[in-house]
């Protein structure tokens, strides 16, 4: 039976004679796609385009680690700089899909100018099992995502990057910061930073998994259980975190981190 990157490399390797781009985020699974395009296309005679959607719901720091990536495996980058709010201002229930057609689009029109054959995203066989309205976005645009399609999950894709020594297979999942916002909160450039910078700082304090959510003036931390002990031996410094990106109140979630905790109650209604 073939292992997760016998499948992956058989399916990519057709498209490896082509001109591929990929929409490049730099977290684990764009990453595993990069790595094995260059080496393909190097191999196969093809040629990989990455592109990067910078936008308000990027944390800060994502495009320059996303840059030294693509780097590290000579492949060029191109950062778009796109606006979202303006679509997605008030939070709606899809808005993972608005924001998704309008980044795709972007990256579709790109990837015309450079002549590319196809379009590859990192979705993977995990994200499938979550609510993402944004596949249906992927979809309509004709977006192939090789790790859905070759049913390799999170774990699988980590255990690659592992055993290839590249350091983003520990890299924790970074989703848009619109998600630390319940559906229907006014989504502005100064709450998305606020959580954003928040949580930068809270990640130099040495936890891995960290979600601000913004519940109006109270900030719900989310950690990793086995890192509660560490968050009370430092909450002075959580709270001063906390205060200084405006909120009142500070809780942490006793349920600890939760992939899409807010869409529990959407999920729960449907």
């Amino acid at each position: 039976m073939p292992s997760a990157e016998e499948k992956l490399i058989s399916y990519l390797t057709p498209y490896a004679k082509k001109r591929t781009a990929l929409a490049f985020s730099g977290g684990a699974d764009s990453t595993l796609l990069l790595f094995e395009l260059s080496k393909l296309c190097r191999k196969e005679g093809g040629s990989v385009y990455a592109f990067y959607a910078s936008t308000a719901l990027n944390p800060r720091l994502e495009a320059k680690e996303a840059l030294n990536i693509c780097q590290s495996f000579n492949v060029s980058l191109e950062i778009i700089e796109i606006s979202v709010l303006e679509y997605i201002k008030n939070n709606p229930i899809n808005r993972c899909y608005l924001c998704k057609k309008h980044i795709f689009s972007a990256i579709a029109n790109k990837a015309r100018q450079r002549k590319c054959d196809v379009i590859f995203d990192g979705t993977n066989s995990d994200d499938l099992k979550e609510y993402r309205p944004g596949i249906k976005a992927l979809h309509e645009l004709d977006i192939l995502s090789p790790l859905a399609l070759m049913n390799i999950n999170k774990t699988e894709v980590r255990h690659i990057l592992k055993n290839h020594d590249i350091k983003t297979a520990a890299k924790p999942s970074a989703p848009c910061l619109a998600t630390r916002f319940p559906y229907g909160t006014c989504l502005t450039q100064e709450k998305l930073d606020a959580v954003g910078n928040a949580e930068s700082k809270i990640k130099a304090l040495g936890f891995y998994n960290v979600r601000v959510r913004a519940h109006d003036n109270i900030a719900r931390i989310e950690l990793d259980e086995n890192e509660f002990s560490k968050a009370l031996a430092q909450k002075n410094m959580l709270l001063g975190i906390i205060k200084q990106a405006g909120f009142d109140y500070v809780t942490l979630d006793l349920e600890g981190f939760k992939s899409g905790s807010m869409d529990k109650k959407l999920l729960k209604n449907n």
